[in-house]
């Protein structure tokens, strides 16, 4: 049987790792906690690349805190500690070389107790869900907690298996069939493990072909094709702190298509919306999932919202298979939403118990006691419906994927702050805010981090809607010395924003700002822009630190400030 090692206290010889035999390492992607200085936490990039001219498999796994350190167990800090570990996890995982469609192991390193699964673990579990989406998220821990991780629908399975590394602590005899690694050697100061180049390791037993290696191709499932309308309107409420677990599908009982109900759905007079209506392969997007729709009463505040244009309760079955496109797609819709907000994607079916999961307006009648309806109805293909879910929830990363995978890979940025991503006031870009900037993305230019600091003069500008459009390009520290900090600029579509610390930042853009870089930019005869362009009768100027540069029709000056009269500079500068 192939093996993997796993060892946090010094990186060990990849070659020696080969010689004694085993085929992986188990590396850490996690930092060492406070008073700790474990020198293989986390490995480095060389270190990585090492491994791999090795021969050697690479998987990811996380652990930060410990049980009765001053640094707790990581599962203790529930949804909110899971969702800010996975985006260091994610970020340090990326920028070893590692791909996106790999997955990342959380340890639970102590006999937890299902009380203590159910009151947080499961919590810090979803809350890695919402960074990492469940395909992506393993964890290491005994047999009875591997198997609630499985069944509760938070971590990700391939090929029959789970994303579940099984420790032989707190097992006794029991083996999880479904995971994918085994600890059977575990080092301890009493036991230690064998020794590789001088350091004792643990020794894992490899149960599965994909075990979470790097180097698997791991192909998604394609979307379904669909066409999205983006038709926001103002019925909806604040979900006010509410953890959003279900998404619940309605039927119109009437014959309107997804534009026409969600133009009905956007007059706040008429008291009802969905976050999405669906007909015949066109989305409407009709209340941004971070707001409550009106769509279930007491239970709008953690509930996401599709209805069926056109369909009614009475549909046969074969009503409903006549529209197999709309079902794929209502699947797909709510396999995203479950990622991004971290719930289960279990389908709950008549007859139904409360959980969290993929559902129906009756659920919220029947199993929780609010309202009266009866829809999608009795004759629902809920067999057809929940195997498209499966096919789906196998295939789905975290939503929007291109933001996340940015912010992830840029830890300035902080802690999030949005609820997922937000559009952009011209309806075709997204964004999502953190505690030291932004995340913009378009369909053109992809995402792009924007600092505080940029913000200020971006919003100026009135942001993308202004003449600077949305980011082309990551921030870049600029030197300036003698200054005590460096300066900053980011390029965007309509020119780049500069500026120095504790300085306002300045727009530069056009001939004008073509000439200025021409002179060598910030270390040039000109320096720093002072001032953003401004109009003459003929034309523009824009003032730098050190001159200004004057653009008319068909002639751009640059000058340099040296008493009366300034001194123009030569146009090979």
């Amino acid at each position: 049987m192939a093996t993997a090692v796993d060892f946090a206290a010094r990186l060990i010889k990849p070659s020696a790792i080969r010689a004694a035999g085993h085929s992986a390492v188990l590396a850490y992607v996690s930092p060492s906690r406070p008073g700790a200085n474990f020198g293989a936490k986390p490995i480095t990039r060389a270190y990585a690349d090492e491994l791999r001219a090795t021969g050697l498999e690479i998987v990811s796994i996380w652990q930060f805190g410990k049980p009765g350190d001053a640094t707790p167990s990581d599962f203790t800090t529930g949804f909110d500690g899971g969702r800010r570990m996975a985006e260091q996890a994610l970020a340090t995982h990326l920028s070893l070389g590692a791909p996106r469609r790999a997955p990342i192991f959380f340890a639970i390193d102590q006999d937890i107790t299902l009380a203590e699964w159910n009151s947080t673990a499961v919590e810090f579990f979803r809350g890695v869900n919402a960074v990492l989406g469940v395909e992506w998220t393993g964890i290491y821990a005994h047999s009875r907690a591997c198997a609630w991780a499985i069944q509760d629908g938070v971590i990700g399975s391939r090929g029959g298996f789970s994303w579940a590394w099984q420790t032989r602590a707190w097992s006794g005899s029991e083996r999880e069939a479904r995971a994918v690694l085994y600890q059977r050697i575990i080092d301890t100061p009493t036991n230690p493990g064998p020794l590789i180049d001088g350091t004792s390791v643990d020794v894992n037993d490899i149960l599965a072909p994909d075990y979470g290696q790097w180097t698997l191709d791991r192909p998604a499932i394609s979307a379904p094709p669909f066409e999205q309308l983006d038709l926001l309107g103002g019925s909806y409420d604040s979900r006010d702190g509410a953890r959003i677990t279900n998404f619940i599908l309605h039927t119109q009982e009437g014959n309107g298509t997804a534009q026409s109900l969600a133009a009905y759905l956007n007059n706040p007079n008429n008291g009802v919306s969905y976050h999405y209506t669906l007909r015949d392969s066109v989305l409407a997007r009709v209340v941004d999932e971070q707001f409550a729709s009106w769509s279930v009463l007491s239970a709008n505040a953690f509930t996401v919202n599709l209805c069926f244009a056109g369909s009614r309760v009475a549909w046969s079955r074969a009503q409903w298979l006549a529209i197999d496109a709309d079902l794929r797609i209502a699947a797909f819709i709510a396999v995203r939403s479950a990622r991004q907000h971290g719930f289960s994607t279990e389908v709950i079916a008549p007859p139904y118990h409360v959980a969290e999961g993929i559902t129906d307006h009756h659920y919220i009648t029947q199993a929780l006691g609010i309202g009266s309806h009866t829809d999608v109805g009795s004759n629902f293909p809920w067999d057809v419906f929940a195997s498209y879910v499966a096919e789906y929830a196998g295939s789905v990363g975290p939503v929007p994927n291109a933001i996340d995978d940015r912010a992830a890979a840029t830890p300035w940025l902080g802690a999030r702050r949005t609820n997922g991503e937000l559009p952009t006031a011209d309806g075709v870009g997204r964004f999502a805010e953190f505690d030291n900037g932004f995340v913009y993305w378009h369909p053109t230019t992809g995402p792009h981090a924007v600092p505080t600091s940029i913000m200020e003069k971006y919003a100026e500008l009135r942001w993308e809607r202004g003449p600077l459009g949305y980011p082309t390009e990551e921030r870049i520290e600029v030197n300036d010395v003698p200054a005590p900090k460096p300066g900053v600029s980011q390029a965007f579509q309509g020119g780049t924003i500069y500026r120095r610390a504790g300085r306002p930042g300045y727009w530069v853009h056009g001939a004008i700002g073509d000439r200025w870089r021409a002179a060598g930019g910030v270390s040039g005869e000109l320096g720093w822009p002072t001032s953003d362009e401004r109009p003459l009768e003929d034309g523009a100027y824009q003032e730098f630190e050190f001159g200004r540069v004057y653009w008319a029709p068909g002639q751009v000056v640059a000058l340099r400030n040296s008493g009366e009269p300034d001194t123009p500079l030569s146009e090979t500068a």
